[in-house]
């Protein structure tokens, strides 16, 4: 990116810290022993761990308007062949990752994912924002909330039309149409094809706010402060509160991606790159340095942890007798006993800190030999 674009450190941050989330998330010492807010709703209902990806798909709106641009100029070559690639590279590495958590059973591979998530809603959404204006796009994002909101509710036929219950909804029957037992779990998958309509909504609602952003700053740093974070946070604020109003005729629902829930995590991040913008200015800047190491290379970082935790639950000498998988002999091995709770909760939240602080150094080691990768 140009060095003229706005705010590209407190992206760069809020993208860290939103990876780091997804690692500690993703990664308890003991899954039967997790704290409430790190772990996601059962159905209906928002936990903070229910914040971070859709977080993360909003910051990637964010940043598609600040690199692409905004309303392509007529005679301008588009970059759709770029566009394609990124997108199918994305669903690629999200099939490996599936790959490998389902090796050797690759008959119950899972194929719906994170990066699969990412990658449709990145092509569908960086070619809406290189092809059309700021008012086209919130028109399109707002459309696509509705329209995923009457093919949830109205009751069009078949058994699962107008319901919202697990296992039983629009959502899961279109899955199991698309994709068979290929899924997460017979109740659903939280990153199922339905939802994609609403998660493309907050990349456009991100995208919206990055062209806020770039048509409001000619790139200095200080430009950013004042009435814009104020204008941007009062739009949070509201969105927000329109979301909790919404949520008393459709449910947040992370698990069906509902549009209530997409509009309510959009303005949770918008806030959230309002908090970042003013850390970004801050004497503590410095001291959060990892989190923009992270920030730098988010999808790589985030794949390779994925792709370890994977190796490190699989029971590599099986065959030759009974023995743990490399994670347990750290956790339970190593962890539990020397803090004490028999793998309770601090204990499970202690070994994902420590997972995630490692890749917190594989990230600053990156940015050292000045490696980015683009993914």
């Amino acid at each position: 990116m140009a060095s003229d674009r706005p705010r590209l450190g407190a992206l760069d941050l809020l993208r860290g810290i939103t990876v780091a989330g997804m690692i500690v998330v993703n990664n308890p010492g003991n899954w039967n022993s997790v704290f409430p807010q790190l772990t996601h709703a059962a159905w209906n209902g928002v936990t903070a761990a229910d914040l971070i990806f859709p977080a993360f798909i909003f910051i990637m709106g964010v940043a598609m308007s600040l690199a692409l641009g905004s309303g392509r100029r007529p005679g301008t070559p588009a970059p759709y062949w770029r566009i394609v690639k990124r997108a199918g590279l994305l669903v690629l590495l999200g099939l490996v990752l599936n790959t490998a958590s389902a090796w050797p059973h690759l008959d119950a591979m899972r194929i719906p994912g994170v990066l699969q998530r990412i990658g449709v809603t990145y092509l569908a959404a960086a070619v809406i924002t290189v092809d059309t204006t700021g008012t086209a796009q919130l028109v399109i994002a707002v459309a696509l909330l509705l329209v995923h909101w009457l093919i949830l509710v109205v009751p069009f036929g078949g058994v699962a039309a107008g319901q919202l219950e697990p296992g039983r909804n629009v959502a899961v029957a279109i899955d199991r149409w698309l994709f068979g037992s290929h899924v997460l779990s017979p109740a659903g998958d939280p990153e199922g094809a339905l939802g994609v309509l609403s998660s493309i909504a907050t990349a456009l609602l991100g995208s919206t706010v990055g062209r806020w952003l770039r048509s409001r700053s000619s790139g200095s740093r200080n430009q950013l402060s004042g009435g814009l974070m104020w204008r941007l946070a009062a739009a949070g604020a509201c969105g927000i509160a329109f979301a909790w109003a919404w949520a008393a005729l459709l449910p947040l629902n992370k698990a069906l991606w509902t549009p209530s829930f997409a509009l309510l995590t959009s303005s949770v991040a918008t806030l959230c790159l309002v908090g970042s913008m003013l850390l970004d200015q801050s004497p503590l800047r410095d001291g959060l340095a990892p989190f923009l190491w992270l920030g730098t290379n988010p999808l790589a970082v985030y794949f390779l942890s994925e792709l370890v935790t994977d190796v490190m639950q699989m029971p590599w000498l099986a065959g030759m007798g009974h023995y743990p998988a490399p994670k347990d002999s750290l956790f339970w091995g190593v962890l539990v006993p020397r803090v004490g709770d028999s793998g309770g909760a601090w204990s499970s939240l202690l070994y994902a800190l420590l997972y995630t602080m490692v890749w917190i150094g594989v990230a600053g080691l990156m940015r050292w030999r000045g490696i980015r990768i683009r993914v």
